[in-house]
């Protein structure tokens, strides 16, 4: 029987939510007489294509979430917002009236919703569940390599959560003459050694063989090469691990410059259509939050003004985007002082707050002018947290005192972050404390979606602004 592809999967669930959505439109129309047909047409398209799109980038449509009931809530509220965005925008560009657009969204975005959720709770649902219990799903693994070597490699692949699609049948060492096969894997749930590369040919003619991991050292190249080309005797997949030996491969890939094939071993995060989703994001969140709090910051102002001398706002050097230093925008919480370069961070009890600064600080909302820097292309909404250059920790320059600190600069800092809600807020003045939140914010910026963000921001709300570690 063909085995069914993760590919296949999503390509019939986007078609399960293009249904769903036509309905929802129709339904819609014909009960809310929601304008006229064309439209109403216009907007479904719009809608429908947005919402998917959306989806798409953030990788919602992986097959492991179909399983997860909130998970799939959560997405499909993400991809309708933006779709009401863009088709209010739309509609108002060309003339329409705002307050009938929304109102007729409204109902629209609301109807979608449960047709999607009922989607995926009677179709999605129920045809992964058959597809689980027949294993369509699931790549049937063999490694080739020494036995610690490919037990390291499937210690990482259980780590993901997709881990439940794969299934490692044997391990085959790649040496000329193959050891006796065990009569039993060290641990239960590791795959045996099945012995050489002949008894893997071998048993591909009586079992399916999906894929071929080769996870030998690459000190000798030609070894693999050689492998790799045993391997063209079965209709399998062969692929060789990027990281052995803790040599760290971030997104490699094959690509092609000026007609050659380079092994392309880091990627810009954040490039092409997730760049442009990115700014889209910060942009929006940055001009509606400075048309709300624009009453929070006058009041706070003006409490600054009367509580201590100096200017209300505070402008401090802060390295951002590829180490560029940027003037990051706060409310002035401490006494003046033009010696103090900020080098030295902040500890709970710093005499230097002021009484109104501690208030602000507490509810973070000194932190608020940097939605300005996020309107200036300076900083993000989510991001790492931008440090004073030469921060320092344990009386060492950080980024000399902690791996990778400097891989945080590959982004735009943010004005909150994965690290803050984490606790990695106020003083961080150890090294274990710094490594922690560099970890925090390397795995931020390697996993980045719309949904992690928008998760983050909540839980900013919630937890970050005025957790146990702000001050």
């Amino acid at each position: 029987m063909t085995r069914w592809t993760h590919g296949l999967i999503r390509r019939l669930v986007i078609i399960c939510d293009l249904a769903m959505i036509a309905m929802a439109s129709a339904i819609a129309y014909a009960g809310w007489q929601l304008g006229p047909l064309s439209r109403h047409i216009v907007f479904a398209v719009i809608g429908a294509l947005v919402f998917v799109q959306v989806l798409r980038v953030g990788s919602a449509y992986r097959v492991e979430h179909y399983t997860r009931l909130l998970r799939q809530m959560s997405h499909i509220v993400i991809g309708l917002v933006p779709a009401m965005v863009v088709v209010v925008a739309v509609d108002v560009a060309v003339g329409g009236s705002l307050n009938r657009t929304w109102r007729d969204l409204l109902a629209w975005a609301i109807i979608t919703f449960i047709a999607l959720m009922a989607g995926r709770l009677f179709l999605v649902r129920p045809g992964m569940a058959i597809v689980s219990r027949k294993a369509l799903l699931r790549r049937r693994i063999a490694l080739i390599g020494e036995r610690e070597r490919a037990r390291a490699f499937i210690a990482r692949c259980r780590a993901d959560e997709g881990s439940d699609l794969v299934e490692f049948i044997g391990i085959f060492e790649a040496s000329s003459q193959a050891p006796r096969p065990d009569a039993a894997p060290p641990d239960a749930d590791d795959p045996p050694l099945r012995g050489g590369v002949a008894d893997l040919l071998a048993l591909a003619k009586s079992e399916p063989v999906d894929l071929v991991a080769i996870v030998e050292p690459w000190d000798d190249a030609r070894r693999i090469s050689a492998l790799a080309d045993q391997m063209y005797r079965i209709a399998a997949d062969v692929v060789v691990d990027l990281e052995p030996e803790g040599f760290m491969l971030h997104s490699a890939r094959l690509v092609e410059i000026g007609g050659q094939e380079t092994l392309q071993v880091q990627q810009r995060p954040l490039k092409g259509s997730l760049g442009l989703l990115k700014t889209v994001e910060d942009y929006v969140v940055a001009v509606i939050g400075i048309i709300l709090t624009a009453p929070i910051l006058l009041a706070a102002a003006i409490a600054i003004a009367l509580d201590s001398p100096g200017p209300v706002l505070f402008r401090q050097p802060r390295v951002g985007l590829n180490n560029k230093i940027f003037n990051c925008y706060k409310l002035r919480t401490m006494r003046t002082d033009p010696q103090d370069d900020g080098s030295a961070g902040t500890v709970k009890t710093d005499p230097r707050i002021t009484r109104v600064g501690a208030i602000l600080r507490r509810l973070s909302i000194d932190e608020l002018p940097q939605l300005w820097n996020v309107l200036r292309g300076e900083m993000s909404i989510v991001g790492p947290r931008p440090h004073v250059p030469n921060m320092r920790v344990a009386s060492n320059v950080r980024y000399e005192a902690v791996d990778r600190y400097v891989e945080r600069y590959r982004v735009k800092p943010g004005i909150t972050g994965w690290a803050q809600i984490n606790g990695m807020r106020g003083g961080i003045h150890t090294v274990e404390k710094a490594e922690q939140g560099v970890e925090l914010d390397l795995y931020y910026i390697e996993n980045w979606s719309i949904w992690f963000d928008i998760r983050i921001m909540l839980l900013t709300i919630t937890r970050g602004l005025a957790g146990p570690s702000v001050f």
